[in-house]
This record gives C-alpha cells, structure tokens and sequence, in this order.
C-alpha cells in the first residue's frame, strides 16, 4: 500500500480545518539549522502557519517534535508570554497550525537599524517575568541534568577538536574531560530553577505588531525547553553565538536591568552559574558549528566560529572553569588560539 506523501498529509490537514473548497496556499520559509520546516499559510482569514517537523525525519528522536512545542507553548501563554496559540494539530504526522508573528525576528529589525536597546529590554522583561513566575517550572518537560549538559558538551571533542587541530580525542582523554565537567557542574546553584528555553536569542524573538507590554515580544523554537538554571538563558540572549552585544548594552540589562528584579535571588551563585553556563553552551555550539559544516555542508555557520571561539576562552577564565583550563593544558591544546575557518575547510578529520 502507498503512504500517502508529505504534501498530501499537509493537504488533508490543512482541508480538515479550513474546508476542502477554501483557497489556501503554503509559502514556505527559508530552512534553518534544524530539520523543521515552517509554511505560511496563504488566503487565512488571520495570520497561521504551519509547523511541520514528520516522525520519519532524520534522526529519527522518540517522539514528535511538534509535541513538546505545543506543551511549551500552551505553558508559556498560561503564564502570561506571547507564544504562538496553537489552532490544531496532527501529532501523527508532525503538523501544527499556529499563530503568525509576522516578518520582525529581532535580528531582522537590529540588521535593518532599530534600536537595540529596547528590544533587548523587552526580552530581559520577558525572562524576568517567566523567572519571578511560581507556576515556571509546572510543565511535564524534562531536567537539564549534569549528564545532558555534559553530552552536550562532547560536541566540543567530537566536532571542534579535530576540526582545530587535526586530530581526535583519545578516550582517557575524554574520560578525564568528563570528569572535569562534573567537577565543575557542582557549582551549580540548585534553587535558581525554571523552564529553559534553550535557544532564548534574537533568531527566535519577534516583534508583534499590534501588541502592547510583554506580548510585543513574540516567542519562538522552544520545543526543546527544559527545567534547569535561570542563567541559562539569559546567558544565551546576552552572549548570542550569532550577534556581538556591546558590554555597555550587556553590562545594563545583566546588571542593572535582570539582576535587581529576581525576587531573592543569590547573585553570586547566579554569576556563578551563568559563566559555567556560558562554558557548556558555547563549548556545544563550537561542536554544532563544525558538524553543521561538515556533516550538513552548511559553510555559512564557519564564519561564526571566531566569535563564538572568544565567548568560550572569555568564560575559561573565570576562576569556576578551572578544571576544564587544567584539561586542555594537560592534553596540550592551545584553546586560545582560534583556528581560521578557511583552515577548518583544509583539515581532514
């Protein structure tokens, strides 16, 4: 028996909630680094588009990604933020029908010349609301445990390392690497949870038109979200993998604009947390980099590795890194020294 195509799923969907005699066309949007695609619906009476991200995709994950997307979702508008209402759904299938922000992503608005400092204190409003909410962590999404967050950061020693210096990463080596990231891991604060969007920068954030106090901000790709620290993610809005914030602009809304509004929050322990976050997540995205290079022949992210590569050396320096300093030194490998991109493309793994 013939399965019916991925067009014909989108097309029965689609008439099931709109009438099989509407007029309705799909435009679909240029592809991101995932493997989820996004179709504006033409013809709607409101603004919808369609998610799609099938169960037969590669790499196949245990469940549909759509799925933990509208349990985020739904969470997030119960507590008050403007994610996209969700207007039906094929979980089977990998379908959502959802709201249309529109065209203004942050970085489309900061690329055409708005100002940024109002977008960006938008979105630390929005963070500190999410973080001052009793109810933040009461959605069934899993923990941002130490072994995620180590596993993540073997990227680094699978991608980055032989792609910096022409070799790979003998297993003691990765053991004792390991080992090190539990060390330090152990620093992190345990009364500073909430969700964790995971991906909380300007990509994903969108000005709503028409919208007025946190709703303006518009939230987007958080299916991944989990329960971890605070820090996470305004350490991810402020050292953006993609886009240099200036320390003035960096210093005034971690400083001046986050910190303050935290109901009985550590400090401390907070900056604590956020330079070992900044570690974990850069170390992750330096990995992500190279094998989107290699594996997905997707070059344009190569030119990203300098800035990323000096986000990663800035937070070895924090005295709370210092087990992961000792690791590359022990395994002498220069982590100072950024390789070029066009040397990148030269090595052979």
């Amino acid at each position: 028996m013939v399965q019916p195509s991925r067009q014909a799923k989108r097309d029965q969907f689609l008439n099931s909630y709109f009438g099989a005699d509407a007029t309705i066309q799909l435009q679909a949007l240029p592809a991101d680094a995932s493997f989820r695609k996004y179709y504006r619906v033409v013809g709607a009476k409101t603004p919808l588009m369609l998610m799609e991200d099938p169960p037969d995709r590669p790499p196949v994950p245990p469940y549909v990604m759509v799925e933990p997307f509208r349990d985020v979702a739904e969470h997030l508008r119960r507590l008050g933020l403007n994610a996209p209402k969700i207007h039906a759904e094929d979980m089977r299938n990998g379908l959502l029908l959802l709201d249309d922000f529109g065209e203004d992503t942050y970085t489309r608005l900061l690329n055409n010349g708005e100002s940024a400092k109002p977008l960006y204190e938008l979105a630390i409003d929005v963070l500190v609301h999410l973080h001052n909410h009793p109810d933040r962590q009461f959605v069934g999404v899993a923990a941002y445990d130490n072994k995620t967050l180590i596993d993540e950061t073997m990227l680094l020693l699978d991608w980055y390392i032989p792609a910096m210096t022409g070799r790979t990463v003998s297993e003691s080596a990765r053991q004792s690497y390991v080992k090190a990231w539990e060390q330090i891991l152990t620093q992190l604060p345990e009364d500073q949870k909430t969700l964790v969007l995971r991906d909380y920068h300007v990509d994903n954030l969108m000005m709503v038109r028409g919208q007025s106090g946190l709703d303006k901000c518009g939230l987007l790709d958080f299916q991944d979200a989990r329960i971890g620290p605070m820090a996470y993610d305004v350490m991810s809005l402020l050292e953006d993998a993609r886009r240099h914030v200036p320390e003035n602009m960096y210093d005034h809304l971690l400083y001046s604009k986050y910190l303050p509004a935290i109901k009985g929050l550590n400090q401390q322990s907070f900056m604590r947390s956020f330079y070992i976050l900044a570690a974990q997540r850069h170390a992750k995205v330096l990995g992500i980099f190279v094998r989107l290079y290699k594996r997905d022949e997707k070059d344009r992210y190569l030119r990203f590795l300098p800035h990323v590569h000096k986000l990663f050396t800035r937070a070895l320096d924090q005295s709370e890194l210092k087990p992961l300093r000792d690791w590359f030194e022990a395994e002498k490998i220069d982590i100072q020294k950024c390789p070029d991109p066009e040397q990148i493309k030269g090595i052979q793994q």
